[in-house]
């Protein structure tokens, strides 16, 4: 925290009464002249000219370019905002606040550097940037993406594909650039190729691995998830980003719809799982969302209508707007606060719920905005924001309701209740035309829409150039009100419990714990309590992905299942709240899994495992030794089969270096599938383990096999490009596992 939010911080204490009376007259004029605010919370009051954050500190709008920061009606600092550069789009208005907060963004224009962010920055502001075509290419190496990496996960567990996408082909319909659709064609044909064969599973149309943003949080996957498990989840995010990105370029994305609706829609919640994770051929829809992938989701229009409204009713959201994900996962990262700050999800959100027309959704979430902004602002005013298009996004996306196509733009302008008044956007850029806007009144219906001063339908053709006037009248107020859900305060979802068979048939439940190397005074008290009791006591058990009973007990005993059982655990708290549950437990009668020793498949032996007893139990597989590994499998009827390979995980790292090996499975001359074998390094080690001596299983794959004799192989892989260093292309392999299914 800066110098000068301590000072505050010290004099709001004291002078808190006074300043919120102040803030009430002084701010506001005449107090005898009734003003308005534009929104009202316990948490704040935002004002057409200044933001009052109920802490003693009342940030004031003087003009387009000041604003003080005032206690007690003293102005302890001055916030200026510098010049908007030549050419740039500007905005005016009735509201001191919304002129001063724009202008302060504009005089910090996006740039090429790329981060985690970027993707949907340009997603939402794909016409006022500039840079937005170099920081997409700057991604590319030889026609496709590059990986994103974070400190402890690499590709493919990190799916950074479908957000370039997501925001190349957003770009390719607001540009109209001939060379960059070309671009995007090609890299999108290669890309959805290569993730369909290695990160998609048949099972459920949905492609797996996490964006970069979920992976880079401490703790908010289980203890039991190791990379291969994150890897075989299906986020929310990866399939709304790839499904509006293959909309936009015309392929059928059908299967990617119908399987988040099927296996993603909570309905007693209203709104959408953050991911589905578990046994690929019965995965679990995390009853936890990701409000980022749902307003970007709502923004394309990848749902149906009353699914998208359901999203933006139901969804909660807390005193100062919506959460990354609700029920907050635990713990809250720092890393996934800065990488997606709030400013960023609150903008997409405020987008999201204009373009559904509900007044009270939309209301609430521009207070939001607007008290975000001011908190950023008292924290970082010399700190150039992360996310430089809030407000450019707010216009553009929101009041205005700007969609783009690859014939024109449409306006589906939408101004909220508490924002009347003329506004004025001028030399907003779009392809080779320059517009000039005024929109007057408020609501959501039109009622004049001239370009140039003849009528017009609301849309602006890609074939006009130059510079043209657009003037647009609304109607007033909206017939429908609207409804939006809020909570005074969102608790986390609960840990997941830890379950251990103690037989084949039954488990003792504990629950779950906060990992230790949580930093300090990262929870309150409060929270924490919650967590250390696990949550509630009561809990759900999930046999084969769907809900079976509520148990109130530490202990479970399965049914006499005559196949295969795929048991998880989660606790169940305040009748709603469900996090993330306990490994999976396959249950199968005796010998009817299969399992096969590597050594009868090919000679063992490594130089990698100094202790010679140990190296004698591997099979080395690289580019020159065992390259190809194959075996016959008698299969007692038809039907699918889950494979996977245990081996030897603690060879190097899992980014930097792209240290991985990849094989493919193929099953009677077809493929199955990629599977996929990450290594990890000492860091991951557990005290007084040798690290090089760690195993893990590799990803699930399934496999369709004949009665009787069946041959399987499994085939060196070598991405091209290269993705995975080839040197480091080696797996220490000991079992095969075959599991049916049916």
């Amino acid at each position: 925290m800066s110098d000068l939010s301590n000072v505050i911080s010290r004099a709001a204490l004291l002078l808190a009464p006074i300043a919120v009376v102040l803030a009430m007259t002084s701010c506001h004029g005449d107090s005898s002249r009734r003003v308005d605010p534009i929104a009202h919370t316990q948490a704040y009051d935002i004002w057409p000219d200044s933001i009052d954050l109920h802490d003693g500190v009342v940030l004031r709008a003087m003009s387009d370019s000041v604003m003080q920061v005032r206690v007690s009606g003293n102005v302890l600092d001055t916030i200026t905002a510098g010049r908007i550069p030549p050419g740039s789009m500007t905005f005016s208005s009735t509201h001191p606040l919304l002129d001063f907060l724009y202008r302060l963004e504009a005089s910090h224009p996006p740039t090429a550097r790329y981060t985690v962010m970027t993707p949907y920055e340009i997603f939402l502001n794909p016409v006022q940037n500039d840079s937005a075509i170099t920081a997409l290419e700057s991604r590319l190496r030889n026609g496709i993406v590059v990986p994103s990496e974070t400190r402890s996960l690499g590709w493919p567990a990190v799916n950074s594909n479908a957000e370039w996408l997501l925001a190349a082909t957003e770009l390719s319909m607001a540009s109209g650039d001939s060379r960059w659709e070309k671009t995007v064609g090609q890299t999108a044909k290669a890309v959805i190729a290569s993730d369909t064969r290695i990160s998609r599973n048949p099972s459920t149309g949905l492609f797996t691995g996490v964006p970069r943003y979920m992976a880079a949080g401490r703790g908010i996957f289980p203890e039991w998830m190791g990379p291969s498990e994150i890897f075989q989840q299906s986020p929310l995010a990866v399939n709304v980003a790839y499904a509006a990105a293959m909309s936009r370029l015309g392929l059928h994305c059908d299967s990617i719809v119908e399987g988040m609706k099927s296996l993603m829609w909570i309905p007693n919640m209203g709104y959408l799982s953050a991911t589905a994770y578990g046994v690929p051929t019965s995965p679990l829809p995390l009853q936890s969302t990701d409000n980022l992938a749902q307003a970007v989701a709502v923004i394309a229009g990848v749902f149906p209508d009353a699914m998208a409204d359901a999203i933006i009713r139901k969804t909660p959201t807390g005193p100062t707007g919506v959460s990354l994900y609700q029920p907050q996962l635990p713990p809250a990262s720092a890393e996934v606060r800065e990488e997606i700050p709030a400013t960023l999800l609150q903008t997409a959100w405020t987008a999201a719920a204009a373009s559904r027309g509900n007044e009270a959704a939309y209301s609430k979430a521009v207070g939001d905005l607007l008290a975000i902004e001011g908190k950023r602002l008292l924290g970082f005013r010399h700190k150039v924001p992360a996310f430089r298009s809030t407000f450019t996004v707010f216009i553009t996306r929101a009041l205005l309701g700007m969609r783009y196509s690859r014939d024109g733009v449409f306006f589906t302008p939408y101004v909220p209740e508490n924002l009347p008044g003329e506004k004025t956007i001028g030399n907003l850029r779009y392809r080779d035309a320059t517009l000039d806007i005024k929109i007057t009144g408020t609501g959501k219906a039109i009622s004049t829409f001239t370009i140039d001063g003849k009528p017009s339908d609301p849309f602006f053709p890609a074939s006009l150039k130059g510079r043209h006037q657009i003037s647009i009248t609304l109607a007033g107020a909206s017939a429908d009100p609207g409804f939006v859900t809020e909570k005074e305060q969102q608790m986390p979802a609960p840990l997941p419990p830890t379950a251990d068979w103690t037989s084949m048939r039954e488990a003792v439940i504990t629950p779950g714990k906060l990992p230790p190397s949580l930093p300090p005074h990262t929870l309150t008290e409060e929270v924490e309590e919650y967590l250390d009791n696990g949550g509630g006591e009561c809990r759900l058990v999930y046999i084969n992905g769907v809900m079976q009973e509520e148990i109130f007990r530490d202990s479970y005993r399965l049914y006499d299942a005559q196949g295969l059982a795929i048991v998880q655990f989660t606790t169940l708290a305040d009748s709603e709240l469900s996090g993330f549950s306990s490994k999976p437990y396959l249950y199968l009668p005796q010998g009817q899994r299969h399992t096969i020793y590597a050594s009868s498949l090919a000679k063992t032996g490594t130089k990698v495992l100094e202790e010679k007893s140990l190296a004698s139990k591997f099979v080395e597989s690289n580019r020159f030794k065992n390259r190809n590994i194959g075996f016959d499998f008698e299969s007692p009827g038809k039907g699918q089969y889950l494979v996977d390979v245990h081996y030897a995980n603690g060879l190097g790292v899992v980014n930097g270096q792209r240290k991985l090996a990849l094989r493919s499975l193929r099953a009677n001359g077809r493929e199955a599938g990629i599977l996929v074998f990450p290594q990890l390094n000492s860091a991951k080690a557990r005290k007084g383990d040798s690290w090089q001596e760690m195993t893990a299983w590799s990803n699930y794959l399934i496999v369709n096999l004949e009665k009787g004799t069946n041959h399987l192989e499994l085939r060196y892989y070598q991405p091209s490009p290269v993705y995975a260093d080839p040197s480091s292309n080696m797996v220490l392999l000991d079992l095969v596992r075959l599991t049916p299914v049916e």
